[in-house]
C-alpha cells in the first residue's frame, strides 16, 4: 500500500472520529447542532476536493481525450517534449518510431506532415509525408479519408493551390459516396467556392480604384 493511500485514510478516519466525538457533544444542543453540520459540511468539502474530484477530473479527462486504445509506448510525450524543447526533427523521430511499430496510425503522421510545413518551414516534405503514408492500401475508410482532408488543408494554406484542393475533395466524393466524408468535402467546395468569389470581387475593386 503506497504511502499516498495510507495517508488519505488516516485523513479520513480521524474526519470520521471528529465527526462522531462532535456529535456526542452537540446532539442535545440545537444551536452547537447547526454549527457542528456546518462545521462537517465543511470538513466534508476538503476531503471531496482533496480525493474525488482528482479522481473524477482524471475519469473525464480519459473519457474525452483517449481513443480507447492500449498505449503501449510514450512515443508521443516524447514527440512532444521535443517539440517544446524546439527540437522539431527529433520530434518527428519520436512519431517515425512509434509509425515502425504500428504503421496503421493517423496522429503521428499528421503531427510529422504538420511539423514540417508549420515549424520546418518546408510544406514540401508535409504533403510527400502524407502521399507517402495514404499508398497504404490497408487503411479503413475514416483513416484514409482523415489524412487526405490534411493533404487537402496543406494545398489550401500551404500552397494556395484551390484547384488542386479541389480536385481532391472531388476524388473524396467518389471514393467515399454518401458518407459523412463526402458531405464535408461538399462543404469544403462550397468554402473554396466562396473564397474564389471574395478573391475575384477583391480584385474587380482594386481595379475599378487605381492609386
Amino acid at each position: 500500500m503506497n504511502r499516498t493511500l495510507i495517508l488519505r485514510l488516516c485523513l479520513i478516519a480521524a474526519a470520521l472520529l471528529l465527526a462522531k466525538a462532535g456529535w456526542d457533544r452537540v446532539e442535545d444542543d440545537i444551536g452547537m447542532m447547526l454549527i457542528y453540520f456546518v462545521a462537517l459540511g465543511g470538513i466534508g468539502g476538503v476531503l471531496v476536493v482533496l480525493f474525488v474530484l482528482p479522481r473524477f477530473g482524471d475519469a473525464v479527462g480519459t473519457l474525452v481525450y483517449s481513443s480507447g486504445e492500449k498505449i503501449t509506448n510514450n512515443g508521443g510525450l516524447k514527440a512532444a517534449a521535443k517539440l517544446a524543447q524546439g527540437d522539431y526533427e527529433g520530434a518527428i523521430a519520436e512519431h517515425e518510431k512509434a509509425l515502425a511499430a504500428q504503421p496503421l496510425q493517423t496522429h503521428p503522421i499528421a503531427e510529422i506532415a504538420k511539423i514540417c510545413a508549420e515549424r520546418l518551414g518546408d510544406p514540401q516534405r508535409a504533403r510527400q509525408v502524407l502521399k507517402t503514408h495514404l499508398q497504404n492500401p490497408a487503411w479503413p475508410e475514416d483513416d484514409a479519408a482523415f489524412l487526405r482532408f490534411r493533404l487537402v488543408d496543406l494545398e489550401i494554406h500551404h500552397f494556395q493551390d484551390l484547384a488542386t484542393a479541389r480536385a481532391m475533395l472531388e476524388q473524396i466524393i467518389t471514393d467515399f459516396p454518401n458518407t459523412r466524408h463526402s458531405g464535408n468535402a461538399y462543404h469544403k467546395i462550397h468554402e473554396l467556392e466562396q473564397a474564389e468569389y471574395h478573391r475575384a470581387a477583391a480584385k474587380r475593386g482594386g481595379a475599378g480604384h487605381p492609386s
